[in-house]
């Protein structure tokens, strides 16, 4: 048995082996880790962290199999950059804001268009 004490200082491999030799320190390990990961620089970014993590893990839970929570996985990240408020719209508002703020008369356009257009307004 390894006398590791973080997530971090393990291969993928030898995480494989822990999981099947030692699940429990396995957990306690992946525990450890997110809740290290979860931590910010100020309270409220902390427990945003947090509850999305929590999130994450509760809609992990309805998965049966592997293969179903990287289904779970790939949509939350792409909510996360193409959905409603999500880093592409995000991105997309900045632009713009920078495009006025320097009297551009271009918007971009992409919150509800597959493809990011200039158009004159």
């Amino acid at each position: 048995m390894s006398t590791k004490k973080e997530f971090t200082s393990y291969t993928p491999d030898e995480l494989r082996e822990l999981y099947k030799e030692n699940p429990a320190l396995f957990d306690e390990l992946a525990d450890q880790a997110l809740k290290r990961a979860c931590v910010a620089r100020t309270p409220d970014k902390t427990l945003k962290l947090q509850q999305m993590q929590w999130s994450m893990t509760m809609q992990m839970r309805r998965a049966s199999s592997n293969l179903g929570r990287m289904h779970i996985m790939e949509n939350i990240f792409y909510t996360q950059v193409y959905g409603k408020g999500g880093q592409l719209e995000q991105l997309v508002d900045n632009c713009n804001s920078l495009l006025r703020a320097i009297g551009k008369k271009q918007q971009i356009l992409g919150k509800e268009e597959e493809n990011v257009k200039l158009r004159r307004v």
